[in-house]
């Protein structure tokens, strides 16, 4: 298409070479804009888990941290790379501090809008099934059942899940429950962000066994989880 509009204009050849050249270079940084729009917003506070700062190589247990709220469990327990890499940046949330545990963000949403809900799930390394099964939960209607498998992994394994939801109302609560066995090890959860939507794919979540949780699109092409992180 480019290269159309540059032959559609009759040029002296020897005059305006560099004006053409130029005037490729506009259009091809046009074409670039568009296959790569912005960054939106992440409508979640610390959803990376990066706040508070934990010494690298370590895990503390936290009565209350940024952004999120218990809905049960004794503690929000965050780890700076103890058992592997975080899926960005350097921190994230075991939900399974000496108990199993669930925590939650409201988001300020609006009504009859929709958003995409991605996030960044790991087995605990060295630990059955049983210890990670997560419950995703969207303005309390469950969302998804993720089960993984770290009896195989030596660090973290990070695996990506993103889905399209709608809100109903100005403030939607979003929630994460471990359902494992509650032992002091479970489910690792990074990288979470709630955006507008716009058309982004989506993936369906998926156990190890094969089985698949609920979500709201049948898209493909999950959001990977080693990109930086954008936190608000």
């Amino acid at each position: 298409m480019f290269v159309g509009v540059v032959r559609a204009a009759a040029w002296p050849r020897l005059v305006l070479p560099g004006i053409l050249v130029a005037a490729i270079g506009l259009w091809a940084g046009a074409a670039r804009a568009a296959a790569s729009p912005p960054t939106l917003p992440n409508l979640l506070t610390n959803g990376s888990f990066e706040h508070p700062r934990v010494t690298a190589g370590s895990s503390h247990p936290f009565p209350s941290i940024p952004g999120w709220h218990l809905a049960y469990g004794p503690d929000f327990e965050l780890q700076n790379r103890l058992v592997g890499p975080a899926a960005a940046g350097e921190q994230y949330a075991e939900l399974d501090s000496d108990a199993s545990t669930g925590i939650f963000q409201r988001v300020h949403t609006h009504a009859d809008t929709n958003y995409r809900l991605e996030f960044c799930a790991s087995p605990r390394p060295g630990t059955p099934p049983s210890d990670n099964v997560l419950i995703v939960r969207w303005h309390r209607h469950a969302l998804a059942r993720i089960v993984l498998d770290g009896r195989h992994r030596s660090h973290t394994d990070w695996h990506p899940y993103a889905f399209k939801v709608q809100a109903t109302d100005g403030r939607t609560r979003l929630q994460f429950n471990d359902r494992g066995t509650s032992d002091s090890v479970g489910t690792l959860l990074d990288a979470v962000r709630v955006t507008l939507w716009r058309g982004h794919p989506t993936t369906r979540a998926q156990d190890e066994e094969g089985h698949h949780g609920h979500h709201g699109d049948h898209g493909h092409g999950p959001p990977g989880c080693g990109a930086p992180k954008h936190d608000s």
